[in-house]
């Protein structure tokens, strides 16, 4: 057996697939966060993101012509009026978990609401700060998203779709393995702890079910960027143990750390897993009534055919 090269696929084994869209992905971020470093000076939060942002998007499309032999397009980015609408539709969920925790943390007495971020003076104004905010949480959500679910489930999922797994055991490791590695990913932000962790990695796998079920990552990047946007730009908690510059309503959190999850924010608390359950059952009530069968979509359970093998390949 040729451990570098499936004979059988024409192309690298998934292994290295991922090795070298990860080294494409730390060069071109890291060259991009020293070049606008040099070119920038601003403290908004937008130009720390953006380097980010295009680094992993080129990573994921070079991998994809070079080392996938598939178009960038085939994880789950249509860019179609459907995706959009999903998309929509996972924004909207979000911010109804988001509202809810807010909510029920505002009625037990847990937070205090102690002004309007356009009544705070900060070095950047308010109204850029926000359009900052927006703007950088949307791209988190869409490179995350991209890189976390759409590039490394589909190449885990057929790297591990070996007899003894199946298509159902291999998508089962590859949303494990993502999950865990989307956890540890946050492990070294502020005020983390193993519970914030633990509770990051059931995200991951609440953001993988709609691809796994739709194919497409549009319902993902809308719930990813507004539960990170929502929570921290508009209400006011931390995200991810990180404070925005400021928010539409500014907050202070005085409730039971093992429900707020304290300086981390609702992720590494109880009130996350409400709002996660929300995310998850809302998710699976619209691609149900959307006309989706409850079942790995043919994005996965497909077996990758060389260009030119097959109808859908090559078109």
């Amino acid at each position: 057996m040729n451990i570098f090269i499936n004979e059988k696929e024409q192309r690298a084994r998934a292994g290295w697939r991922l090795l070298v869209q990860f080294i494409f992905m730390f060069l071109f971020v890291g060259f991009g966060i020293l070049g606008s470093q040099t070119l920038i000076d601003s403290s908004l939060s937008i130009f720390l993101i953006l380097p980010q942002f295009i680094g992993i998007i080129a990573s994921v499309w070079v991998a994809a012509y070079l080392m996938d032999k598939r178009s960038f397009f085939d994880y789950g980015i249509a860019l179609d009026r459907q995706w959009f609408r999903e998309f929509l539709v996972g924004c909207a969920i979000a911010a109804v978990a988001q509202i809810t925790i807010f909510a029920v943390e505002w009625a037990a007495g847990w937070l205090t609401i102690t002004g309007f971020g356009w009544n705070v003076t900060t070095q950047n104004s308010f109204f850029w700060i926000m359009i900052s905010s927006f703007l950088g949480m949307l791209m988190v959500g869409f490179h995350e998203e991209l890189f976390s679910r759409g590039y490394q489930i589909l190449n885990l999922t057929e790297g591990f779709r070996y007899p003894q797994f199946g298509t159902r055991g291999a998508i089962v490791i590859a949303v494990l393995l993502t999950s865990s590695l989307f956890g540890i990913m946050h492990i070294f932000n502020d005020n983390a702890s193993a519970v914030s962790t633990f509770n990051i990695v059931i995200a991951g796998i609440v953001l993988a079910v709609p691809y796994i079920l739709t194919g497409s990552l549009g319902l993902s990047v809308g719930l990813h960027f507004s539960w990170n946007f929502v929570m921290a730009g508009v209400l006011g908690f931390p995200v991810s143990g990180m404070n925005f510059e400021t928010s539409v309503i500014r907050i202070q959190q005085n409730g039971i750390e093992l429900w707020t999850g304290g300086a981390f924010g609702p992720e590494a608390g109880l009130m996350g897993w409400v709002g996660m359950a929300i995310m998850l059952g809302l998710s699976y009530v619209y691609i149900k009534a959307e006309g989706y069968e409850i079942a790995i979509a043919e994005l996965f359970s497909n077996e990758y055919q060389p260009a030119g093998k097959s109808d859908e390949q090559s078109q």
